[in-house]
């Protein structure tokens, strides 16, 4: 069986396929209308060719808004199956959006992106094996990493309450 994307993709295709030949029959059907003598003024030209072509109009209208919504079906179908990368930087953009855009919050992609301790552990040895940092700057930065995954966990469970000695 096909995925549901592929599926939403060639709902997309199909319709804009017809929605492409519409429009165009109703260009040519406005066309038409204009062998069949018009007065001189634009306006009368105008209204002449809606007039011929209000039917297709009707169903470029309706065929926009279907091919519209099996193109948004795509994009979600296929985001939701999409592994996204847990980055810092990606996570920053995430929460920068979320705050300009208060409606994208109910969908906690920074929480989906943020690396979690082993991703920071794993890069922090990828690191090191391949020289970028020193023993020194590896325990260091491994002894953070335990300090504030430690210091999450109670903080979250309300046992404990820090405070930033430098904001006094």
């Amino acid at each position: 069986m096909a995925s549901r994307h592929w599926l939403y993709f060639g709902g997309f295709v199909i319709t804009g396929i017809l929605l492409v030949g519409a429009g165009l029959m109703g260009i040519v059907d406005g066309l038409s209308a204009l062998s069949g003598g018009v007065p001189a003024s634009e306006e009368f030209i105008l209204i002449t060719m809606l007039g011929a072509a209000a039917e297709w109009v009707l169903i470029v209208l309706v065929l926009g808004v279907i091919t519209a919504t099996f193109l948004v079906a795509t994009i979600v179908s296929v985001l939701r199956t999409t592994s996204l990368p847990r980055d810092d930087r990606l996570v920053s953009i995430v929460e920068w959006l979320e705050r300009e855009y208060p409606l994208l919050r109910r969908f906690n992609v920074s929480e989906t992106v943020e690396p979690t301790t082993e991703d920071r552990r794993r890069q922090l040895k990828k690191q090191y094996v391949e020289g970028e940092i020193s023993d020194a700057e590896f325990e260091r930065k491994m002894d953070q990493l335990v300090d504030g995954t430690n210091s999450k966990s109670r903080s979250r469970s309300g046992t404990t309450i820090e405070i930033d000695e430098s904001s006094r």
